[in-house]
């Protein structure tokens, strides 16, 4: 037997192994909800709706559940009841009746329907359509799971199968959200945890690489036309996402490459990134100071509580997490929604060219004018140097030598050169990245990866400019509070110039009107 044989026997194995252990443990478990007595509810009728990613259609089908009357938790938005459904006959069988015995064994769902304003299920097509526009979504973050997963990363991810179901029978024929019941931990006893959102918020406590990779991986994967976000569930399998488009195509939540700009600015380039081949996203010295701020504390491993209390404020989360992605951030398409046709327009909006100009302009005070550094005013200088020339994209980019191969990360610095020492509390991160692995070839970055990447630079140096990030401007620079800027220009001018080198129309506009000012 070859060695390649051996090994194919032993991972096999290992994975029988692993499906027996935890055949074992569900059958010893029991159903959670046994003491609901769900199958003792009357069955109803429903017709699922089922996406095909391949077609982009819904395909349905006609199968029977039973889900409580009463949700079990409510969101702002939804409420969450408890559902069983029975497997559906193959389309091979002759008998395709439903029997009324097994429904204890019957599979476990969580059913969600959208809310109207008087608090009771939504039955009108706007709800419909919300329930639908979730189910591509999930299958949009799916596909893009499953390119992730092509690369090889440590560990595999997924999402949830989720469809949609109508209860036909019902009044108004309401359209629920449905995807199966998942209970337990992770390997390091985390329950249900949020990684990120659409709006750049990054988990701080347990700091899982994975996620926040996979998010990168999916932008230069689809040539910077997507970008997964909202990465939340247990252990690698997650559930609810929000797809940030180029071109606003995904609902509410959908903050286009604003949404993108904003993740970008708080995620972090590491060994994985490394691995997979994903370029560094350039930050200005000001972020990466901010950045390097974060201490790499211990993962915080949630409290213990009951299962149902686990599930609840899971939902919960879930559902204000859905109203805060309509309200985080305006969107460029809500500011001009008289020209919804033009869609390059909405993303390169005047109302934005406005902002950077004024975040140029001097603040007209009594008070002493602030003083530059011959650093900053390199710094300066350099970034408008780099506008006057394309983008290259090297072995630098990718932290890799000439010859192809990884260079080696040092441990996390502090504002000097000298790293952080490994510690009791960090080792566990710093373990991870000894693992020697295979990496994979640098990815491509097109022509079309290349203008959205311009469109992000572009959209970080607006949320500059408006003031979104006052924690970037360094403190110590500035004896009096009052004199402190509202923004860090040097990050504005950062990023249009990264723009600019990627032909960024507006960007370059900006840079000229800077330059020529009196």
């Amino acid at each position: 037997m070859t060695t390649l044989s051996y090994d194919k026997v032993e991972v096999h194995k290992s994975l029988c192994e692993k499906i027996r252990r935890a055949a074992a443990r569900a059958i010893s478990e029991g159903d959670p909800w046994k003491k609901y007595n769900i199958q003792s509810i009357p069955a109803e009728r429903v017709v699922r709706h089922c996406y095909n990613p391949t077609t982009r259609q819904f395909v349905k089908d006609e199968t029977i559940v039973k889900v409580e009357k009463e949700p079990f938790t409510h969101g702002a938005m939804r409420h969450c009841y408890r559902m069983k459904k029975m497997a559906t006959p193959p389309q091979s069988a002759s008998n395709h009746r439903f029997h009324s015995y097994g429904w204890s064994r019957a599979l476990n769902y969580v059913a969600k329907c959208y809310l109207d304003e008087n608090g009771v299920p939504d039955t009108s097509r706007e709800g419909s359509d919300a329930v639908l526009t979730d189910i591509i979504l999930q299958y949009e973050a799916a596909h893009w799971a499953n390119e992730f997963n092509k690369s090889d990363p440590p560990r595999k991810i997924d999402f949830i199968r989720a469809y949609a179901m109508e209860f036909v029978d019902r009044p108004g024929k309401p359209m629920f959200a449905v995807e199966r019941f998942i209970a337990g931990s992770d390997s390091y006893g985390n329950g249900f945890l949020k990684h990120n959102t659409n709006s750049g918020y990054v988990d701080l406590e347990t700091r899982r690489k994975t996620p926040q990779v996979f998010s990168a991986h999916s932008f230069y994967a689809s040539h910077g036309e997507r970008l997964v976000a909202d990465i939340q569930g247990v252990g690698d399998l997650y559930t609810d996402p929000q797809v940030l488009s180029i071109d606003y195509r995904f609902g509410d939540g959908d903050l286009g490459p604003r949404g993108m700009a904003l993740f970008f600015k708080t995620f972090r380039h590491c060994d994985m990134s490394d691995l997979l081949g994903i370029p560094i996203f350039p930050l200005s010295r000001n972020e990466r100071r901010h950045q390097a701020k974060y201490d790499e504390d211990e993962s915080t491993l949630s409290e213990e509580s009951s299962l149902e209390e686990l599930i609840k404020c899971k939902f919960q989360r879930l559902d204000a997490n859905r109203q805060k992605r309509k309200s985080v951030l305006m969107r460029p398409i809500d500011m001009n929604s008289e020209h919804k046709a033009d869609t390059a327009r909405r993303s390169n909006l005047s109302v934005i060219s406005t902002t950077i100009r004024q975040s140029f302009a001097v603040q007209k005070s009594s008070k002493a004018v602030i003083h530059r550094s011959k650093s900053d005013v390199d710094e300066i200088s350099n970034c408008l140097q780099l506008a006057l020339n394309d983008a290259v994209f090297d072995h630098r980019s990718f932290h890799r030598f000439e010859s192809g191969e990884l260079k080696p990360r040092r441990f996390r610095t502090n504002e000097g050169d000298e790293p952080i020492q490994e510690n009791a509390k960090s080792s566990r991160y710093l373990r991870s990245t000894a693992v020697p692995v295979k990496a994979c070839p640098p990815m491509e970055i097109s022509d079309q990866t290349r203008s959205n990447l311009g469109k992000v630079h572009y959209h970080l140096a607006c949320l500059h400019g408006m003031d979104r990030f006052p924690e970037v401007v360094p403190t110590h620079e500035y004896s009096n509070i009052e004199d402190r800027p509202s923004h860090d220009i040097f990050s504005v001018i950062f990023h249009l110039s990264h723009a600019a080198s990627l032909y960024n129309v507006p960007a370059c506009l900006s840079l000229a009107r800077a330059r020529v000012r009196p």
